[in-house]
């Protein structure tokens, strides 16, 4: 009996801990004294993993359950710079999100073409083609739109993310920027192998539905670039591509038939 109201004891002070640990906080998001509706609202722990989150309601407000004051708030939105900021000891926040600055990815697409005979991936041991669209924003530059998986529907594919292509010797062969934020969208990407599922998490509790989150952020590479890959397929070894969250990798191989659709597709838009 007295090792069970130990027992009790410790869970109740454990309890007592957690609940010291939880607070709220609450605040207002803006675009020139406007409401944003619907934006992420993110709490980050110190290796950018997501502990809880929400989205701003129609007058652009929110309130979120952070666990102490050394994670960090981050705000999204579709076509905006996004917020972060440390949470510290501050309750009430007053955001202003801003347009981002034009850039390459303001340039109108000229032309785009999907294919599932450029990369794939390899998941337990078999070779997944993956569905890549490459878009020509001119006659020099170009963007490879490649599916990029993410854990939660808050997570998006930051601007300035890379994807690096190299050789069997490790070299570099050439790098792509992300330029642009990729926002998370639920479902598959088409012809998408259903081996491949995650669990997602989504807020501070685990859950067991299985849910896909993908991002399709656009990485940017030059007409000279996308020749070179052509004419040295052969040495290609494959596409390293950032996580999200930039602690790792997504592997990426060239299909067989790499430098043949990639030039098909060149001659097309081109033309």
């Amino acid at each position: 009996m007295k090792h069970r109201y130990t027992i009790n004891f410790l869970f109740l002070l454990l309890a007592i801990f957690s609940n010291a640990q939880t607070r709220r906080i609450y605040g207002t998001v803006k675009h020139n004294n406007q409401p944003v509706a619907n934006a992420n609202v993110v709490e980050l722990d110190a290796n950018h993993r997501y502990l809880s989150h929400t989205k701003t309601d129609e007058w652009g407000k929110f309130t979120l359950t952070v666990t102490g004051e050394k994670t960090s708030i981050r705000v999204t939105h579709d076509d905006m710079t996004r917020f972060t900021s440390k949470i510290g000891n501050q309750e009430n926040w007053n955001i202003t999100l801003n347009k981002k600055p034009k850039s390459e990815k303001d340039k109108p697409i000229k032309k785009t073409y999907e294919s599932t005979r450029l990369l794939a991936g390899i998941a337990q041991g078999r070779f997944i083609p993956q569905l890549v669209c490459v878009e020509q924003l001119s006659d020099t530059t170009f963007c490879l739109v490649i599916p990029v998986r993410v854990y939660s529907s808050v997570e998006d594919y930051p601007q300035g993310r890379k994807a690096v292509v190299q050789d069997y010797n490790s070299r570099i062969i050439a790098t792509g920027n992300c330029i642009d934020d990729a926002i998370a969208q639920e479902g598959i990407p088409q012809r998408w192998d259903p081996i491949v599922r995650t669990t997602a998490i989504e807020g501070p509790t685990f859950t067991h539905e299985v849910r896909d989150f993908f991002c399709y952020p656009r990485f940017l590479f030059t007409k000279t670039e996308l020749e070179y890959m052509i004419d040295h397929s052969s040495e290609l070894s494959c596409f390293a591509v950032d996580t999200a969250r930039g602690d790792n990798y997504w592997m990426y191989y060239p299909c067989k038939t790499f430098a043949k659709e990639m030039q098909k597709i060149l001659n097309r838009m081109l033309k």
